[in-house]
């Protein structure tokens, strides 16, 4: 569940949207082409250039999806979800080690106390009653956590912890490309959700 903030200039109204309905505000907005920006904390931001009729002026117009469930995911917490996408099947399991239950990612077990943090910040959804899957938010943080603007006193050149590193002849221009950057890896990233996830989503 997210709430769905929208500016649309001389206005901002929330509600509430479900899994489902964000996932499909972010594919139209993919197809559309709006540049979709993913956040560490599980959301997203999507943005839109369009001409206001009063001023004939292109101004920028947003839809925010933020997560109901707070999250603040930690290196490990993000450690972890790394390990849960690299698995076909991930199950929450009673263990010898410990009186509470953890998460059996193939050969990998995440501790109860990790496992909860996971759960708790609504990374983890129980899709069949046996086996967890990763929501659109934990998706939406790994990503954004792959591509963290790097701060530099070289306001010249956009940085980002995936190794990119584009010059540009001033701040302006770089922060157009920093933009420009994660527009393209947001809608890298609509477009790799498979199938699979998409009917676990939709089927919510």
């Amino acid at each position: 569940m997210f709430t769905e903030t929208v500016d649309s200039g001389s206005s901002i109204t929330t509600g509430s949207v479900s899994e489902p309905h964000a996932l499909l505000l972010l594919r139209r907005a993919c197809n559309r082409g709006y540049a979709i920006e993913p956040q560490r904390t599980g959301g997203a931001v999507i943005r839109w250039r369009r001409i206001d009729p009063a001023t004939r002026a292109r101004v920028v117009r947003s839809i925010t999806l933020t997560p109901r469930v707070p999250a603040d995911p930690s290196d490990y917490d993000l450690a972890n979800l790394r390990v849960i996408a690299s698995v076909p099947a991930v199950r929450l399991v009673d263990s010898e080690r410990y009186t509470m239950p953890v998460i059996a990612a193939g050969s990998y077990e995440i501790p109860p106390s990790q496992a909860d943090r996971l759960l708790a910040q609504g990374f983890l959804l129980n899709g069949d009653n046996e086996h967890l899957r990763l929501t659109l938010s934990a998706r939406l943080s790994l990503v954004a956590a792959k591509h963290q603007r790097m701060e530099s006193s070289d306001r010249t050149t956009a940085w980002c912890s995936c190794g990119l590193a584009a010059h540009a002849k001033n701040a302006e221009q770089a922060d157009a490309r920093q933009a420009a950057h994660l527009a393209a890896v947001g809608a890298d990233f609509v477009q790799s959700l498979d199938a699979a996830f998409t009917a676990a989503a939709t089927s919510v």
